[in-house]
């Protein structure tokens, strides 16, 4: 296998690890974000695409907020994993090709996916070309001011990970967004330190609830914003 087919399929080989290898908390902070936070309004009836769904856990959630859903992630066994945990519409397919027409979802909620493709701008110009004008984007992705720290864990064989990692900084997840169309109504950030320290998780949610909307979220491990596309 090619090196970079390699990266792009990492997840296919650890899928039946995936729930195991992530951790709990940050998986529920990130679901809070989205569908409390960030789409705390009656979503029933559009239709959505959980782009990069992995196991399948924010495909539930939207399913249960009466999304008509499709869940697409590139790794075979991942949306296998996903079909057995939701009733979407699961593909699976490469984020920077989807295969979807222009304009196909009312609403695209993606955590954790951009930073895993070869093509960070491609991935954006695609999400913009499925969404209908006026349509919804929610997106979680780490900041790069935190990228040293990651690269360090992994050298220190702290943790295994093969694939792409290409984390943007706050502005430049602005500027790609505004690039295609794509006007953030909320940019905010989360995580104000690793989230595996468990003995301060409590803290780290009050706060993400008292600063990740302030000029303090550009510091902090991750970022998620609300976008809406442009007619």
């Amino acid at each position: 296998m090619k090196i970079k087919d390699k990266k792009r399929l990492f997840y296919d080989t650890i899928a039946d690890r995936f729930d195991e290898l992530h951790n709990t908390y940050d998986i529920n902070r990130r679901l809070s974000i989205v569908y409390e936070e960030l789409l705390p309004f009656d979503i029933r009836g559009l239709k959505g695409l959980d782009l990069g769904c992995g196991s399948g856990w924010f495909s539930k959630k939207a399913v249960e907020r009466g999304i008509h859903l499709s869940s697409l992630d590139i790794s075979q066994n991942l949306a296998r994993i996903t079909q057995k945990r939701t009733s979407s519409n699961v593909v699976v397919a490469d984020a920077v090709s989807l295969p979807f027409p222009e304009n196909s979802f009312d609403i695209i909620i993606s955590s954790e996916m951009i930073e895993h493709l070869g093509d960070v701008e491609c991935g954006i110009r695609e999400i913009s070309r499925v969404l209908s004008p006026e349509g919804i984007l929610v997106l979680t992705t780490p900041n790069r001011r935190w990228l040293w720290l990651v690269n360090f864990a992994t050298s220190m064989k702290l943790r295994h990970y093969e694939g792409f990692e290409n984390f943007l900084h706050f502005d430049e997840l602005s500027y790609l967004l505004n690039k295609y169309s794509l006007d953030i109504i909320f940019h905010i950030g989360f995580h104000p330190w690793p989230f595996q320290i468990t003995p301060l998780q409590k803290l780290s949610l009050r706060v993400d609830k008292r600063f990740g909307n302030s000029r303090w979220a550009k510091w902090m491990i991750n970022q998620a914003v609300f976008a809406t596309k442009k007619r």
